[in-house]
């Protein structure tokens, strides 16, 4: 059986992400172990507020909830890197010795799909580690005990 220890949750704060994001809670919170959320940016956008300060790059409503969630004893916190997205996601999993990537999947098909390509696809075939892929259209429920 598998040990989860480090769970790694990739968000972009889309509702596609959102529904990983719940889905990784809730399995660290069964299995007891720590969510680390990553959020990619890209290495050539800079966010400036007007004040000439870098602006936090995590949704306001993210991190109100993530601290909701730590409150009630869940082990998380958050990591912005500046990358390519699936080379960062498969990077920062192996240096942080993450035991498994938790991410969204828009479950595209076809020519959308070979147009747009898929982050998460491409994450789940090159990974060393166990990929769990939660899809837009995934019915919310429980992780059964």
């Amino acid at each position: 059986m598998i040990q989860l220890s480090k769970i790694l949750c990739p968000t972009d704060y889309s509702d596609t992400s959102d529904k990983a994001v719940r889905y990784a809670i809730q399995l660290a919170r069964r299995v007891n172990a720590h969510v680390r959320f990553l959020h990619i940016q890209a290495p050539d956008v800079s966010i400036v507020r007007s004040g000439g300060e870098d602006e936090n790059p995590v949704s306001d409503g993210f991190m109100k909830m993530l601290m909701a969630e730590k409150k009630k004893g869940l082990m998380a916190d958050v990591k912005v890197v500046s990358g390519v997205p699936t080379e960062a996601i498969i990077s920062h999993a192996h240096e942080w010795f993450a035991d498994l990537i938790v991410m969204g999947s828009h479950g595209r098909t076809g020519l959308m799909r070979i147009m747009m390509g898929s982050v998460a696809e491409a994450v789940f075939r090159s990974a060393a580690i166990p990929v769990l892929l939660v899809k837009q259209d995934a019915v919310d429920k429980a992780i059964p005990g």
